[in-house]
């Protein structure tokens, strides 16, 4: 006969207030750990709960085997939460102020090696003879090996997993027709999410049985990933292939990578057209088509501004009589825009009305993409823009590093670039597409006829850029601390002197 002291000993006193202590302050601590902390106190309330029956029915006669089950069933379940505590303690806060890293499937194994040495030692104290069980149980090992072999080969499968290091949590793999991000890797099966922010757990066994992708691991995190594009036999490769090249390097959308650089080549030719492939390695495999979209809208406005225009699978020709007077109507209304556009540039009002329809005339239109840098600080480029839809941000960028500082924002009857249009200096600023901007540019060759015929229109330009160029010199002297800014009527001497020479007046 069992009673309650001989079930109640000494340590139980110390064993369970210690257990609900840090229970109650990982719990309270640890947010990511509650839901385990539940169950390890839910296990240690049954465990006492146990312990008081089986006292209480050891009382009785003929009551001591089954109490002496049941007492050893309660100390099984204290252990499997003071195992769980100890295991969460370790691996949720001490290792990890360590700066200690423990893969999921080896927590998952120290803690079923604990359990089961937890259990032996329970059934030891209790009396069991652990030998002779050991040496009875070679047929029921058999038994239950054979009939968890799913279950021993997900463990297993697992464990090779980690140790090759085939993939690890934060790669990109394909399975099959599944593709996504390995958040991790557990003893029975790999938790992986695809770019649709779905979970998919695939069995341990499954990926050791089939043939695993792991995406941008042989190239350094980055993937090779191409874009197609038709254009017509109009027009040259090497007409194609450089703007595309120079658009995708020079200013490389979010998501590609520099280096390698990206490339272009002529991929075949086709009826009525040529097919050309932007190449570029990819870094963000968070949104593979975004970054194909990106590409595609940076080839798209390459080309819009080299007067490219892409293919598409039959052309469709409008038959009508007024034909002619929809063109003759549409060239005007677009000349109407050029001069409206140059209208409302100041440095053109000194211009008389026949000599802004020449530059009219030579205008180009050139679209940029949202984000897309439209001029950049430093860089040497002798023309113009004229911005008649959209807007761009204009930065001023601290010499030697990244950071800058938004100087003001173009819009619709602002200009850009004046500077090398007018002088062939570099670029004073960096400006930057804010959404879809359409713009005209003016090269220094259209300009020069009309500034060649009347000579003193470079002293009103000069004005108006010692305005602009003091405007940003004052902005740099705030970024670097400094205070002196030259004075205006110097600075337009200056400038008045760079025209004359540039244009040889």
């Amino acid at each position: 006969m069992v009673n309650i002291s001989e079930l109640f000993h000494p340590w139980m006193a110390v064993f369970y207030p210690a257990l609900f202590l840090c229970v109650g302050l990982l719990y309270y601590f640890d947010r990511a750990s509650r839901k385990r902390m539940g169950t390890s106190a839910l296990l240690a309330v049954i465990s006492m709960a146990g312990i008081v029956v089986a006292g209480m029915l050891g009382a009785g006669a003929g009551a001591g085997g089954l109490v002496k089950i049941g007492y050893i069933i309660s100390q099984l379940l204290a252990v499997i939460a003071a195992a769980n505590v100890a295991g969460t303690l370790t691996f949720s806060v001490v290792l990890p102020k360590l700066r200690v890293s423990v893969p999921k499937i080896l927590q998952d194994l120290i803690l079923a090696g604990a359990y089961v040495a937890a259990g032996l030692a329970v059934l030891s104290a209790s009396g069991a003879d652990l030998s002779g069980i050991l040496a009875t149980s070679a047929v029921v090992t058999a038994v239950v090996a054979f009939s968890l072999q799913d279950t021993l080969g997900n463990v297993i499968g697992g464990m090779v997993l980690h140790l090759e290091d085939t993939f690890v949590p934060g790669d990109r793999i394909r399975i099959d027709e599944n593709e996504g991000v390995v958040r991790e890797i557990r003893w029975r099966q790999t938790t992986l999410e695809t770019l649709s922010g779905d979970l998919i757990i695939i069995p341990n066994i499954v990926l050791m049985k089939g043939s695993v992708v792991v995406l941008g691991r042989a190239a350094g995190n980055k993937r090779f990933r191409t874009v197609s594009f038709n254009v017509y036999y109009d027009k040259q490769p090497g007409e194609v292939i450089g703007p595309v090249e120079q658009a995708l390097r020079d200013d490389p959308p979010p998501g590609v990578a520099a280096e390698p650089a990206p490339d272009c080549i002529i991929k075949d030719f086709q009826p009525g057209s040529v097919l050309y492939e932007a190449r570029y390695w990819l870094t963000d495999f968070s949104a593979p088509g975004g970054v194909d979209a990106r590409v595609r809208a940076r080839v798209f406005y390459a080309l819009s501004r080299a007067g490219i225009k892409l293919s598409v699978h039959g052309r469709t020709m409008v038959l009508a009589q007024a034909a002619e007077e929809v063109a003759e109507k549409s060239r005007k209304e677009e000349q109407e825009r050029r001069l409206a556009a140059l209208n409302g540039v100041y440095v053109f009002q000194v211009l008389t009305e026949k000599e802004k329809e020449i530059l009219a005339g030579r205008l180009k239109s050139t679209p940029f993409a949202s984000g897309e840098i439209m001029t950049r600080q430093g860089s040497v480029a002798d023309w113009l823009y004229i911005i008649y839809q959209g807007a761009a941000e204009v930065r001023l960028y601290r010499e030697g590093n990244m950071d800058y500082r938004a100087v003001k924002t173009l819009g619709p009857g602002d200009f850009l670039g004046e500077a090398g249009l007018l002088t062939g200096e570099p670029r004073s600023a960096t400006a930057v597409a804010a959404g879809e901007v359409r713009c005209y540019r003016l090269d220094r060759e259209g300009f020069a006829g009309v500034l060649a015929s009347r000579p003193e229109i470079a002293e009103s330009i000069a004005a108006l850029l010692a305005s602009r160029r003091i405007e940003l010199t004052e902005a740099r002297e705030i970024m670097a601390g400094a205070g002196a800014v030259k004075g205006l009527k110097t600075e337009q001497q200056d400038l008045l002197s760079k025209i004359r020479n540039f244009f040889k007046l």
